[in-house]
């Protein structure tokens, strides 16, 4: 007999499986999307790669993050000063120097360049065969019309007829075979002193810095530095074979006097003497360093040939290095000193050639020398 059930047993829909595995994927998708976009602030670039780095899981040895999730680097705290040291010119290396000629010169003042005077110095060169023009001296007053920026500026080489007859007055020299030689002032300059304080050394209340020398130009003026250097060309192409620098000097403070001196530039070593006048000769020389011509220099002191002199700045063993000849005001009864000085020194050249003598009344017996005359002072005894 036939079971009868009493309920109904609906039919069973078929269920699809398979889309199971696709919500797990698209779930897991959105997930990586979450954390990618997420994470980025996390993210941090190095040269080694990329990594990421909770800050949850962050020892304080890691990499710490700002707001914009950028890297913020952590160092440790030290204590730090700057030293400005004073500039070392022991390793400026010998470039000039060789194959200078010798020079048996007779001083021509200013006053004295004149055509008349100038023939007459000629006629004394018997044992000499060179003249040392001074073409500006302390007052600074320029014996060429220069076209220099600074004489262009403030008017420093008008336009006379002693400067138009200049370039006639250097043809007739060469043309006897002069060697010629150019004196220029540097750092004391009257006419651009009067003409604007901008270039001078200035005293603690504002006043231009002189003294028995005269007004005293800045070492440390970058403007000067080029100036001279422009002057010196402007000088070969006149025609003088050597080119001589007078004045480079710190003005020496005397020890009674309790003067701040102010310059015209803001410097980061420590200021000295040395520092301003060897920089202003290493500065005009090198930009002179392409000269085919003959570039000198003055020293005042022996000290300057044995070590810097600390008094005014100089340093004949630094000069001789860069140019090719030093010139002092000496005697012949100093004169051997002053090479014994400098010889052991010297890299390049001839002693006797690159040291130049300037002497008065006398002609020293050397191969080079700069004879200057100077009036001797008569006495009258009384009877």
């Amino acid at each position: 007999m036939a079971r009868v059930q009493e309920f109904y047993r609906g039919r069973r829909k078929r269920r699809n499986y398979a889309i199971i595995p696709f919500i797990v994927l698209l779930a897991l998708f959105s997930l990586i999307l979450v954390l990618f976009y997420g994470m980025q602030k996390y993210a941090v670039i190095t040269k080694d790669g990329v990594s990421v780095e909770l800050p949850i899981l962050s020892d304080g040895s890691r990499t710490e993050l700002d707001g914009q999730g950028r890297p913020v680097a952590s160092f440790e705290s030290v204590d730090v000063s700057i030293v400005f040291e004073e500039a070392d010119y022991s390793t400026v290396e010998a470039v000039s120097g060789a194959n200078v000629p010798e020079v048996r010169a007779i001083f021509v003042p200013a006053e004295n360049v004149t055509k008349d005077k100038l023939i007459e110095y000629t006629g004394r060169l018997r044992q000499g065969n060179a003249l040392v023009l001074e073409m500006k001296p302390r007052t600074g007053e320029m014996l060429w019309e220069s076209h220099s920026q600074l004489a262009q500026a403030y008017g420093l080489s008008p336009a006379t007829d002693r400067t138009a007859a200049m370039p006639e007055l250097i043809s007739m020299l060469k043309d006897s075979d002069v060697y010629l030689v150019a004196q220029i002032s540097c750092l004391l300059d009257e006419r651009l002193a009067a003409s604007s304080s901008r270039y001078c050394i200035h005293t603690d209340i504002g006043a231009n810095y002189r003294d028995d020398s005269g007004t005293w130009l800045d070492a440390y003026n970058l403007e000067l530095r080029q100036w001279v250097a422009e002057m010196a060309q402007e000088l070969y192409d006149m025609g003088f074979d050597e080119v001589v620098l007078a004045d480079i000097a710190h003005p020496a403070i005397p020890e009674d006097q309790n003067v701040q001196l102010v310059y015209t530039r803001d410097i980061s070593t420590p200021r000295s003497t040395v520092n301003a006048v060897c920089g202003f000769a290493l500065s005009v020389a090198d930009r002179l360093r392409d000269r085919t011509n003959i570039l000198s220099i003055y020293v005042d002191t022996r000290t300057a040939l044995a070590k810097p002199d600390v008094t005014n700045g100089q340093d004949a063993r630094l000069f001789l290095k860069v140019y090719d000849r030093v010139y002092i005001k000496t005697d012949k009864f100093v004169y051997s000193y002053n090479v014994e000085d400098v010889a052991g020194s010297l890299e390049i050249g001839n002693v006797y050639d690159r040291l130049m003598p300037v002497v008065e009344n006398y002609i020293p017996d050397n191969t080079s020398w700069v004879l200057v005359d100077v009036e001797e002072e008569t006495t009258t005894k009384k009877r």
